[in-house]
């Protein structure tokens, strides 16, 4: 794994250009994630809306959409 120093350090290494197009790939991968966490976090309040707090088996998820 790469740590932050290590990822500092290959940054500063680049032309300034290549590091701007490196942080910006790094930002839209992070906002895709957290578009992806917000579309998850929905999901589930409409699963907990549709069966309370008792929530739904994983088995009767396959088996609602045919899984």
């Amino acid at each position: 794994m790469v740590t932050l120093n290590d990822a500092y350090a290959k940054l500063s290494a680049l032309s300034e250009e290549r590091a701007r197009r490196v942080v910006d790939l790094i930002e839209d991968l992070a906002e895709l994630e957290a578009r992806e966490d917000a579309e998850d976090l929905a999901d589930a309040k409409a699963i907990k809306a549709e069966y309370g707090d008792q929530g739904i088996t994983l088995e009767e998820l396959r088996a609602k959409y045919d899984l």
